[in-house]
């Protein structure tokens, strides 16, 4: 899989477009999650986010933390409470991104996180425990439990998934959204990728663009023999080619396109980029209602021969939307590699939606494409436009 530095604070935008997003929908969001709750028999959930995986927090609440984490207690009846490793002076701006009016500031979540519950009148009840991205700070987890012995807890880390797997209209017209500003990034860093200028030079200025243009967070691998995360002490001038992999989050969702810059009249490395796009529109096809998950590897891996073992290395795709790396997962172990219990499902559902890439390297050169697409009745639809 391609993995990126993630950021230890989000710096970009931080707005809530209620137009878009308005608090209705995660009424409605709220009401699946307690009918889940209700078949598992659960008085509470405890769901953990923090700002590197926090789309289980976000899909129910809105908000996604900029530094650190917190975690929502979500009640079978009654109102939902943040609490947050933020400062006390913070929490009007926290507010400001959620519909939950119970926010608060804490700097040890799970000591305070265990008040709440005693406050809430969870001493003996029995809690879900929901963390997908396995980031709660064990000591405080234990801290937590600790001071509630009688409290029986359940993990449900994988209670969300399937809710999230089928995006409806809202959450298409974000990815969409989302999709058309990292086109307008791909296209407008075309200005910055030339012969002669330094690598850090050009990434600084995609970054300052994406962040022009109200992105919340970017991640940005490039180079030419392999994908780096960026360094000011790579000061190597661009030569005649470079690869370069993008992912945002834009209004929550992200969305990710890789793209192969050849600067030169190399035939043999322009025949070869050709041959990467046309494998991800091989493997885009697929993306049918009721098609196997499985095909889009297997399309790949016929496709690419020898140069398989090194595509699968980057990883061929994966679901996209509030995770970078979401279910469906195309094969077991890209799922256990970013600690997901499971492929997440067999069978592709209209409004998935999925990041799908190539990367080979051939002539001594990383060659890559990738695009986001969206599972229609008519067919994949790329949501760069």
């Amino acid at each position: 899989m391609i993995f990126g530095r993630h950021s230890v604070l989000k710096r970009g935008c931080s707005t809530w477009d209620k137009g878009q997003m308005p608090p209705g929908e995660f009424q409605s969001r709220l009401e699946a999650v307690r009918r889940e709750m209700a078949r598992h028999n659960l008085d509470a959930l405890v769901i953990y986010g923090d700002n590197y995986s926090f789309a289980d927090l976000c899909y129910l609440t809105n908000y996604f933390p900029k530094v650190r984490g917190g975690v929502a207690l979500v009640p079978r009846n009654g109102p939902l409470s943040l609490l947050l490793n933020i400062g006390s002076r913070d929490v009007p701006f926290a507010k400001s991104l959620t519909w939950v009016e119970d926010v608060r500031a804490s700097n040890q979540v799970g000591r305070d996180g265990a008040e709440l519950l005693k406050e809430r009148g969870f001493t003996k009840a029995k809690v879900g425990l929901v963390d997908s991205g396995q980031g709660f700070p064990l000591p405080q987890l234990e801290e937590m439990k600790s001071a509630l012995p009688e409290v029986e807890w359940k993990p449900h880390h994988s209670l969300f998934q399937p809710m999230r797997l089928q995006k409806n209209a809202r959450e298409l017209t974000a990815l969409r959204g989302a999709g058309k500003v990292l086109n307008e990034i791909c296209e407008s860093a075309r200005d910055f990728i030339r012969q002669g200028r330094k690598e850090f030079e050009i990434i600084a200025d995609i970054d300052r663009l994406a962040r022009d243009k109200g992105v919340e967070d970017i991640r940005i691998l490039a180079g030419e023999k392999r994908l780096q995360p960026p360094s000011s002490k790579v000061v190597t001038d661009l030569g005649g080619h470079w690869a370069l992999y993008l992912a945002i989050q834009h209004d929550r969702y992200w969305v990710e396109a890789g793209r192969t810059h050849i600067l030169s009249s190399d035939s043999k490395l322009q025949s070869a980029y050709q041959k990467a796009q046309e494998i991800v529109a091989r493997m885009a096809a697929q993306l049918k209602p009721g098609d196997a998950v499985t095909a889009i590897d297997e399309v790949a891996r016929k496709q690419l021969g020898e140069f398989y073992a090194t595509a699968s290395m980057y990883g061929l795709g994966n679901g996209i939307g509030l995770d970078q790396w979401e279910a469906p997962f195309l094969t077991e172990d890209d799922a256990r590699q970013v600690g997901s219990p499971s492929v997440g499902a067999a069978v592709l559902n209209e409004n998935m939606t999925l990041a799908l890439r190539i990367t080979f390297e051939t002539e001594g050169r990383l060659i890559l494409f990738g695009d986001s697409f969206q599972v229609t009745a008519n067919g994949p639809v790329s949501l760069l436009g």
